[in-house]
């Protein structure tokens, strides 16, 4: 694999798949665009192959290892982000062609009015290593509610960006994608630049304790 990864989060029903794909029919990129999907999601419509996670590791189904382009992983909400991530950071060991480039995290506003602490928790994480928020559904009725998780963000301090997006409103993406990193993780930061507490290794979430429980586990809310 050659070119930039970017991670797609997203809750259910977020519209991840379909913003994407309108961005990518809209938008000439000097690389093939290519969706890597976990099982659960069927299809985009875009180029696109599928991932499973075996032994910490992905594997894709019908992706040549040659094929140079801008992909966009999907991550899966039937699995740990934790596990996902630290895949990710092996992937990148593995295949020296391969850049990092963006998280973006896609939250359907429609769940935010009447959301439960677990939901809540892993919006937290989730913006934790994030370069950028993109809310859809964006309503009268969950106006409010997106406004207080972009201010729950600002108070803590998150240097990420947040925007309303839709079928209609997809430009923003290439803003994202062309600017310098916004996430608060130093997960995927030159190692050469990091001090010892900004290692992998003990980033909040990935850090395990004595017992093997990570230090800030991301709970299952869908």
């Amino acid at each position: 694999m050659n070119g930039r990864l970017h991670i797609i989060l997203g809750t259910p029903d977020s519209e991840r798949r379909s913003i994407l794909s309108q961005f990518t029919k809209k938008n000439d990129q000097p690389e093939p665009s290519w969706a890597l999907l976990p099982a659960e999601l069927e299809s985009i419509n875009m180029p696109h192959s599928h991932w499973t996670l075996q032994e910490d590791q992905f594997n894709f189904t019908e992706l040549s290892d040659s094929l140079d382009a801008e992909y966009f992983l999907f991550f899966s909400n039937a699995l740990h982000l934790a596990e996902q991530f630290e895949a990710i950071l092996e992937l990148l060991d593995d295949e020296e062609g391969l850049s990092m480039g963006r998280i973006i995290l896609f939250l359907n506003s429609d769940l935010l009015p009447e959301a439960k602490q677990q939901l809540l928790a892993w919006i937290d994480a989730a913006g934790h290593f994030s370069d950028a928020i993109f809310f859809s559904h964006r309503k009268n009725e969950n106006a409010m509610a997106i406004s207080k998780c972009k201010e729950r963000f600002e108070t803590m301090r998150y240097p990420l960006e947040s925007y309303v997006v839709g079928s209609k409103k997809t430009g923003v993406l290439e803003k994202v994608l062309n600017t310098e990193p916004r996430r608060i993780t130093h997960l995927f930061d030159p190692p050469d630049l990091l001090d010892e507490d900004d290692s992998p290794q003990n980033d909040p979430y990935l850090a395990k304790l004595a017992n093997g429980k990570r230090e800030r586990p991301a709970p299952f809310p869908f």
